[in-house]
């Protein structure tokens, strides 16, 4: 099968996918890079950065546009653009995927403790749904349009399951 030779297999997936380390902040709406595809050596490091990292920032990042400028450019650069209008532009000349990694999850990236918050307060935020003592509501008796507690209301005869319409089945 022509499509689990090389790197391709690995770059597809899930795994691959999650070890991305470059989480934008909220305040980056576009991510632009330019490089090109057949650079001398001081420039194949932008390239290499998108063959292996591309895929992962797109994974992490699902409401920033990313946007790719291949042969278009002289030098390789990479430009974000924020939300109150600001661009922060990035020269990646002579820089290893490596190290252009680096220079973004430290000048856009989300910081160690924002991600464990929000991690941790996606994983306390409460389901309007549920229902318990932990919960906003104790019973589903609570929301308006559903039938009330037996305890508080008896229920019709024949909802409470001890009488049968059709005695003749048994």
């Amino acid at each position: 099968m022509p499509f689990m030779h090389g790197s391709m297999p690995l770059r597809r997936t899930f795994f691959y996918l999650q070890q991305g380390k470059v989480k934008f902040r909220d305040n980056v709406n576009v991510f632009a890079m330019g490089f090109h595809r057949n650079p001398n050596e001081q420039q194949s490091g932008a390239r290499d950065f998108v063959y292996w990292h591309w895929a992962q920032l797109q994974y992490h990042n699902p409401k920033v546009q990313l946007v790719k400028h291949a042969d278009k450019v002289i030098t390789p650069f990479a430009r974000a653009y924020l939300n109150d209008g600001r661009e922060v532009l990035f020269d990646l000349d002579g820089m290893r995927r490596e190290e252009i990694e680096q220079a973004l999850a430290k000048t856009l990236g989300k910081t160690e403790l924002v991600e464990r918050r929000e991690h941790l307060e996606s994983i306390a935020k409460l389901n309007p749904a549920d229902f318990g003592s932990k919960n906003e509501r104790q019973c589903m008796c609570e929301v308006q349009g559903q039938h009330p507690c037996t305890g508080l209301l008896r229920a019709p005869k024949c909802m409470t399951g001890k009488q049968r319409w059709n005695h003749n089945l048994i």
